[in-house]
């Protein structure tokens, strides 16, 4: 006993391979003679002597479980000694000493696991990480419809993680493993693949592992596994009944990447045989398919992959539409960055500027949207803002020029549209991308079509009204005037000019329907009118155009004036517009 106790004190002090071996068979709760040797590299011999010293310790125990023909190996579990040295704790409830279906199933778990790590790398699989029973148990949480939280748990047999090499596919892959040594029903694995649709379908894996691990199965034999395939078939196309799959090829890689897979194979008792580069396991379906663990791995990496650059996408496009809603909500806020900065261009580029609008991307400039945002999240940076305001100033100074040199090359057909643009370029101010498209081509009507046609009508009222008083006058009151000073008159009462196109119509009745009508020009939309005494007043297309090419010349940075209005004036009149 003295011998025993001074053994157990140099374990739990110095560890060594004794210990080795209590730490694999408490990770594996059952492991024989063979498979402990081959885990550790050591020959058989001697490891069946340290076990034999762990086992008089009293700390491991084994039991030889029948077999038809010939003697079963030894298999070795944890005593509650044994359990409390390398764990801390009392064996798990279970675990103390296991029925004989049980040792042999452990052993087949353990075996699986040897499989994967000796037979592996030469599939193009390099073990990671195994996980056997309660060590890969899964729990999640789950709130269906009408009801609280509840919890659920997955209870596969193993879990593996491995580094994938097949195919020209790289990756991690993980799995679920569960062996089955003709104990099973049908029933208990149809609702064993149940547990592993809801796993699937609650996505419990995300966060835990790289991909939906599949679903392994081991089973005796082919027909056993076929006909756990068959209803587990039907099992799956529910489930995709069951789930609508929206977004086109996208919303395809994703369901395909989150759905569980399942595949099975025979060969339980020689799983060396399931890891080599063989297509040994088969797939559901009507057809019978087959494939090789690592094709199988590599398929799951490669449909993860799909999806995840599919999310990283969305993820992307979502962080776009994210910028630019943030942006624009500044754009309609573009007075109070005037007011901010004290800058009336950046004002005016906000508005005006073709991506602050809301079909517009933002990828022209990122620089000044940059400087934008930033400055918005934190206003009281004085750094930040001279930034924003120096962005969008020079940004501003930019835009004009190129809006400038577009009207220029236009500038060949004089008409109101044309000289609306050019007065809200020599302001300093930038035009919308509506107005630039309609500079070219050049319209159907010119200038002084428009002013002719503006008249038209007016022309002959006019006359006919200059007639009627003249008919009226005594030959007194014709000495002292003339028709052209009443048709003059008659002009400056009922005519108006627009202070922008120059085109000069009718006043509106402001009695009549189309009264408000008269607050903008007709013809440029942009005018305001003013009264037909002071249409002097108005620039000409050439004045206008001459200012701005000076300022192009000096570099096309300019302070925002404020808005030209002609002044009042009962200056002298001139002939009617066309006359």
């Amino acid at each position: 006993m003295s011998d025993d106790r001074a053994f157990v004190a140099r374990l739990r002090a110095t560890g060594g391979p004794s210990h080795d071996l209590l730490v694999l068979l408490d990770a594996h709760r059952v492991l024989t003679t063979d498979q402990l040797a081959r885990a550790t590299g050591t020959p058989v011999r001697t490891v069946r002597h340290r076990l034999d010293r762990l086992r008089t310790a009293g700390l491991v125990d084994a039991v030889r479980p029948g077999r038809e023909a010939g003697s079963s190996p030894r298999h070795w579990w944890l005593r509650i000694a044994g359990a409390r040295l390398v764990a801390g704790t009392a064996a798990a409830p279970g675990r103390q000493r296991p029925s004989g279906l049980h040792v042999a199933h452990a052993a087949a778990i353990a075996e699986v696991w040897l499989a994967v790590r000796d037979h592996g790398p030469s599939a193009g699989l390099a073990l990671r990480r195994w996980w056997t029973d309660r060590a890969g148990w899964q729990e999640w949480e789950t709130t269906p419809p009408g009801w609280g939280a509840r919890r659920r748990r997955l209870t596969p047999d193993g879990a593996l993680l491995v580094d994938v090499d097949h195919a020209g596919v790289v990756g991690t892959a993980a799995a679920f493993v569960e062996v089955d040594l003709a104990t099973m029903s049908q029933v208990v694995l149809r609702e064993k693949v149940t547990r592993y649709l809801a796993y699937a379908e609650d996505r419990a894996w995300e966060g835990r592992w790289p991909h939906c691990p599949p679903l392994l199965l081991l089973t005796t034999t082919e027909a056993r596994a076929a006909t756990f395939l068959a209803a587990a078939d039907r099992q799956l196309a529910a489930a995709r009944r069951g789930g609508l799959v929206h977004g086109g090829q996208a919303g395809r890689d994703l369901a395909e990447a989150r759905a569980l897979m399942v595949a099975a194979c025979g060969l339980v008792r020689d799983p060396a045989a399931a890891v080599i580069d063989a297509p040994v396991w088969l797939l559901p379906g009507e057809v019978a398919t087959r494939a090789s663990l690592a094709e199988l791995l590599a398929g799951r990496i490669a449909a993860q992959a799909r999806a995840r650059h599919h999310l990283q996408q969305a993820a992307a496009a979502a962080a776009r539409q994210d910028r630019v809603d943030a942006f624009h909500e500044i754009c309609d806020a573009a007075g109070d960055v005037a007011r901010l900065l004290d800058a009336p261009a950046a004002g005016q580029l906000l508005a005006h500027w073709p991506p602050a609008t809301r079909h517009q991307r933002l990828d022209d400039a990122p620089d000044v949207v940059d400087a934008v945002l930033t400055w918005w999240a934190d206003r009281d940076d004085p750094a930040l803002t001279d930034r924003a305001r120096a962005a969008l100033v020079d940004r501003h100074a930019a835009e004009w020029s190129a809006q400038a040199e577009r009207l220029l090359a236009a500038a060949g057909h004089d008409h109101p549209r044309l000289r609306a643009a050019a007065a809200a370029l020599q302001d300093g101010r930038l035009l919308d991308g509506y107005t630039l498209d309609r500079l070219r081509p050049p319209p159907p009507r010119t200038q002084e079509r428009v002013q002719e046609t503006a008249l038209e009508d007016y022309r002959a009222v006019r006359d006919d009204h200059v007639a009627a008083v003249w008919d009226r006058l005594g030959w007194r009151a014709r000495r002292r005037t003339t028709p052209a000073q009443l048709g003059a008159e008659h002009d400056r009462e009922h005519l108006i000019v627009c202070g922008t196109c120059a085109i000069a119509y009718p006043r509106p009745d402001p009695d009549g329907p189309d009264w408000h009508a008269g607050e903008h020009c007709p013809h440029c939309h942009a005018g305001t009118p003013i009264p037909y005494a002071d249409r002097d007043q108005v620039s000409t297309l050439d004045e206008r155009l001459t200012a701005i090419r000076a300022r192009l010349a000096a570099g096309g940075k300019a302070t925002l004036p404020p808005p030209r209005r002609p002044e009042t004036t009962t200056g002298a009149t001139r002939p009617l517009p066309g006359r």
